[in-house]
């Protein structure tokens, strides 16, 4: 089995997330994807993060009835920050036998050789670098270039890294709406409606003394 793994705050989950999803899975055959939200320690000392138990259950929602999508709580119990590393060696645990694929966006991609043990990440599952096309202009080919060497080209966008797995990138999808958007929109009194899931938008109607407390 195709596994996407799909990391993020998440703090509100959005209607691009969902999108973005459902384009991975649909262009590279991934059985599922695990939407995986971020534990709190990882954001200590951002006063407008929602508590993960709170944002566990937007996406829970986000992803209900849509058939692939689904909600993972891999993170949900880290104690301290959580790094990608752990996170894939926990999945890899979880799922031995299936192959994983790592979703992220051009902006983390343009910092991949900063993070803790980045070298480790290929080796435990395949990436999947996504952006919009008027970001990109070619940047994440070129930085893939510049931090790996014996890559080997295999398709359009596709490379295989000597001694890993293969790195995609997507670089034509629309990332129209993000989460500081949607808490914008919300503190200014809007309706946060055509940003989110239906589901999401009743529970942040629904719950907006508690998200108060955080977003202001």
């Amino acid at each position: 089995m195709k596994i996407g793994l799909f990391g993020g705050s998440f703090n509100p989950v959005h209607s691009t997330h969902i999108d973005v999803s459902k384009a991975v899975m649909d262009r590279l055959g991934l059985d599922r994807i695990l939407l995986i939200p971020a534990g709190n320690p990882y954001h200590k000392g951002r006063e407008d993060m929602l508590p993960c138990e709170m944002r566990y259950e937007m996406v829970r929602l986000a992803v209900e009835n849509r058939p692939g999508l689904e909600v993972c709580d891999i993170d949900m119990g880290a104690d301290g920050p959580t790094y990608t590393v752990d996170t894939l060696t926990e999945a890899a645990a979880r799922f031995p036998h299936d192959e994983l694929f790592f979703i992220m966006g051009q902006d983390s991609f343009e910092t991949f050789s900063l993070w803790k043990d980045w070298r480790k990440i290929p080796e435990l599952a395949n990436i999947v670098a996504v952006s919009r096309a008027e970001a990109d202009h070619g940047a994440m080919a070129r930085e893939l270039a510049r931090i790996f060497t014996g890559l080997e080209r295999t398709g359009e966008n596709v490379w295989k890294i000597h001694g890993g797995k293969s790195i995609y990138i997507i670089d034509d999808l629309d990332f129209a709406i993000s989460s500081t958007l949607v808490r914008e929109v919300w503190e200014n009194g809007g309706d946060v409606a055509q940003y989110v899931p239906g589901a999401v938008a009743d529970y942040i109607r629904s719950h907006g003394p508690e998200l108060k407390r955080f977003w202001r």
